[in-house]
């Protein structure tokens, strides 16, 4: 018998999972999900041209050439770095030279971000663990889930606290070694570690009170003896009497 108690948990767990997975899967694995962008345009008579980044957890995406002429957009693709804990921003895609912004970017994304796989490891473990309490009806398993999701509460703030503090202040130190010639704007991704943040601590609160919800152990119908009980005479049987 499935344990409605234990479904809350299991939908929130499973939303703040695939948020916290989508934004650690982000660049340059999954090229639409960035932390931070970083765009440099260039305008003329004719059209304008758009060269940039996009930061993600695991490396860098570069946008090597989106451009629109006379109302037409044309885009190349985008070179991007393998995946690796830590990377380099390599300035001569923007072509700006020994202008600091490399290590501005290295200051304010590269370090920390593993938090993210961090949280979306506890928020996996979690999922699994309030799936066997809902299919099991197990209580037992309810509070294993209670407890990795604290953890996963825990990373899952620090991870988007880090996100955010460290992607404005590499926006702005970005600004400030290119002379404002660079932009710099917070991706999407920090949006999408605050929604599964938020999905994580609803899923704690759930298992909090599923703990003391109904169980499979709780619906074991008790059965009372069955005493004798002296009848009356109009109830006795009569067959077999003789007849007069």
């Amino acid at each position: 018998m499935l344990a409605k108690a234990a479904f809350p948990a299991l939908f929130f767990t499973l939303a703040g999972f695939i948020l916290l997975l989508l934004v650690t899967l982000s660049v340059p694995i999954i090229k639409t999900i960035y932390l931070l962008q970083v765009r440099f345009d260039r305008s003329g008579t004719t059209g304008s041209t758009s060269l940039g980044a996009n930061a993600g957890v695991f490396g860098l995406c570069y946008q090597g050439g989106q451009a629109s002429f006379l109302g037409f957009d044309y885009s190349s693709n985008a070179a991007c770095t393998d995946p690796a804990v830590g990377y380099t921003f390599d300035e001569n895609f923007l072509g700006l030279d020994n202008s600091g912004l490399s290590r501005a970017v290295i200051k304010g994304l590269a370090g920390s971000l593993i938090l993210n796989a961090i949280a979306a490891g506890f928020a996996g473990l979690s999922l699994v663990w309030s799936f066997f309490a809902w299919l099991c009806a197990s209580r037992g398993w309810e509070i294993f889930t209670f407890i990795s999701l604290f953890f996963s509460v825990l990373t899952a703030w620090l991870a988007w606290a880090l996100d955010l503090a460290l992607a404005l202040v590499a926006r702005h130190r970005i600004e400030d070694a290119s002379d404002d010639v660079l932009d710099a704007r917070i991706g999407n991704g920090v949006w999408l570690a605050l929604g599964g943040a938020v999905a994580v601590t609803l899923a704690l609160c759930f298992a909090g009170c599923g703990m003391f919800g109904r169980y499979r152990s709780d619906r074991v119908v008790q059965q009372k003896p069955v005493g004798y009980r002296r009848r009356h005479f109009w109830e006795r049987n009569h067959a077999g009497r003789g007849t007069y």
